[in-house]
């Protein structure tokens, strides 16, 4: 995508396709290398959001195959905050999705 010596930014699309309203978190392996805005919310049903994430270089070549950003959502009471939502929750996310980070030579 880029050369990893450089900070670099790609942009990822999450689309609550349940029918209920959903609370999101993005979270990933290392809060030194990449950034994420904004890393929670809510979605209603069938709504988007554009998630940035920005990879922060270090000097060295991160380990390909070792880091994941992994996207995590529950339902999400009626006029909930997403931060409400998550610290209100008991038990483990209704769904997960996890997204390796590989770093290769240009």
């Amino acid at each position: 995508m880029g050369d990893w010596l450089k900070e670099l930014t790609t942009t990822l699309k999450i689309t609550n396709k349940s029918d209920s309203k959903q609370a999101f978190k993005v979270k990933c392996t290392r809060n030194d290398l990449f950034r994420i805005r904004p890393p929670s919310g809510i979605l209603d049903f069938n709504a988007s959001v554009e998630i940035q994430l920005f990879f922060k270089p270090t000097g060295s070549k991160p380990e390909s195959d070792k880091h994941h950003v992994g996207i995590y959502h529950i339902p999400a009471p009626e006029g909930a905050t997403a931060i409400g939502a998550w610290a209100e929750h008991y038990g483990p996310p209704q769904g997960e999705k996890r997204l390796k980070i590989c770093f290769e030579n240009n």
